[in-house]
């Protein structure tokens, strides 16, 4: 297979119907970055994409793979290649899907692990539940949010932001007992923790809501990101400074403010930069 002579060719049928970048990407559910990437030669597209692919140009996948029109091709041919493709595909999958569980697997028994370490050794040098009920409810919160996102992937990030939205509040409220309950000169961590995790919830949901939806090139989508934890920054500055009894306005906010605004120019500096030595 030739890259070079599949991208001509795919270019070409796109330029046939009519049809931007953008416009085959967004039926593809890939990046115009991606499609421009095939064109060029620089890459191909992942195996699963050539059977919805070859049908949006309006070709057979062994003509797509040859990246030329067959003369004659046989209609065995063809079905012997989407056979393979599927073949392929249900067995990537298969793997990816194996790897989850083995993930999620080895993730809950650590969890466990920890959770009957720090029970043992609390009860045996105190001879009840102390400090170790901060490592249990902290492990429990860690498995509730992350254990959907490892088992069913990019699906499961949103059952992740679900149950970290629920689960927050009844998880820094155990903490502030069971922190109070060691450290009684400490100021209620759920004041305070309660107020910095609605900010940050809403911060990650406004994350994950501009990754799924935008369609815009990668380093905007994160210049864009950096930029909404600006507001996060500012709010979770003032909170701790309200909390402190501390001027809410000085240089470290300054900083903080200004560090997002840094990271969003250079990721645009270096899309720009991109794109012009694309169009080069």
């Amino acid at each position: 297979m030739n890259n070079e002579k599949m991208g001509l060719f795919i270019a070409e049928l796109r330029k046939t119907l009519q049809m931007t970048q953008k416009e085959l990407a967004a039926k593809l559910g890939v990046s115009d970055k991606a499609v421009s990437k095939w064109e060029r030669g620089q890459s191909y597209p992942d195996i699963l994409l050539l059977a919805p692919l070859s049908i949006i140009l309006g070709v057979s996948v062994t003509e797509l793979l040859d990246g030329q029109r067959a003369g004659q091709e046989t209609v065995k041919e063809e079905e012997s290649v989407i056979s393979v493709l599927e073949y392929a595909g249900k067995t990537t999958k298969n793997r990816i899907k194996l790897a989850q569980s083995i993930l999620t697997a080895t993730y809950t028994i650590m969890l466990l692990l920890g959770i009957l370490v720090v029970s043992i050794v609390d009860v045996a040098i105190t001879g009840k539940f102390t400090w170790s009920l901060i490592a249990i409810s902290s492990c429990a919160f860690a498995w509730l949010v992350g254990f959907p996102a490892l088992k069913y992937g990019v699906k499961g990030i949103f059952i992740s932001l679900g149950a970290t939205t629920l689960m927050i509040a009844p998880f820094l409220f155990v903490l502030d007992i069971a922190v109070n309950r060691l450290y009684t000169d400490i100021m209620p961590i759920f004041t305070m923790g309660s107020k910095i995790a609605l900010i940050s919830v809403l911060y990650l949901w406004a994350v994950y809501f501009v990754l799924k939806k935008s369609k815009a090139r990668k380093l905007i989508v994160f210049s864009i990101i950096a930029l909404l934890a600006i507001p996060l920054t500012f709010g979770i500055n003032l909170i701790v400074a309200s909390a402190l009894g501390q001027p809410w306005f000085d240089v470290w906010t300054v900083l903080n403010i200004s560090t997002p605004v840094m990271i969003a120019v250079i990721l645009l500096a270096i899309d720009y930069i991109s794109q012009r030595k694309d169009l080069l």
